[in-house]
């Protein structure tokens, strides 16, 4: 009826394990010869790709450190490029920003949008439990 004038608990805040909706797992580096970004459209086309580092990934998104920076609601592909050769690009949305300060890189939090069945990406995120480990 009337909501609580209390504070809430900082354990509220935060979702734990069990509530994620999906299970991230740490990308190793040396699983990848290289790893890219770009935004799309006609002006973040002329930039075109820069390094990055993709920290964790699941089915729906991704973290991603670069030196580039990015805006809320841009349209962004990530190029992953696996030891054999494999090529695959993620389209995705920037849906959360912030600053490592360790490495000085901005963080990216990516929504992948669904890649097709049966494609090279879509095999990537299927397999995803099977080479990597679970972030914490």
């Amino acid at each position: 009826m009337f909501a609580s004038t209390q504070p809430l608990v900082v354990d509220e805040l935060f979702m734990s394990l069990s509530e994620r909706r999906f299970q991230r797992y740490h990308l190793t580096p040396g699983a990848f010869s290289r790893q890219r970004i770009r935004g799309t459209g006609l002006l973040a086309g002329i930039k075109g790709w820069k390094d990055c580092r993709v920290k964790d990934m699941s089915v729906a998104g991704a973290l991603i450190l670069a030196k580039q920076e990015h805006q809320l609601g841009s349209k962004i592909e990530v190029e992953l490029e696996t030891t054999d050769g494999t090529r695959m690009v993620f389209l995705g949305e920037v849906v959360n920003l912030g600053k490592d300060h360790n490495s000085n890189e901005h963080k990216i939090g990516m929504k992948i949008q669904a890649p097709k069945g049966g494609s090279a990406e879509a095999e990537f995120l299927d397999s995803l439990e099977s080479r990597f480990k679970a972030s914490a």
